[in-house]
């Protein structure tokens, strides 16, 4: 994943820290933009599709 953001977005820093409880969160600018926990319209939680971390940070810029 870090190899993807970096490669569509140059300037991107990508950080990555060991969390509890399985979590994943993607924030951009310290807000949240993806999280496993908190889906909306999903019946499970689920990690992110292919390019879709991509598609949202485009979607903030």
């Amino acid at each position: 994943m870090a190899e993807g953001l970096q490669s569509d977005f140059k300037d991107v820093e990508v950080e990555f820290e060991i969390g509890g409880r399985g979590d994943f969160i993607v924030e951009v600018d310290g807000k949240v933009i993806f999280s496993k926990t908190q889906l909306i319209n999903c019946e499970s939680e689920r990690f992110p599709y292919q390019n879709e971390i991509n598609q949202l940070i485009k979607n903030r810029v």
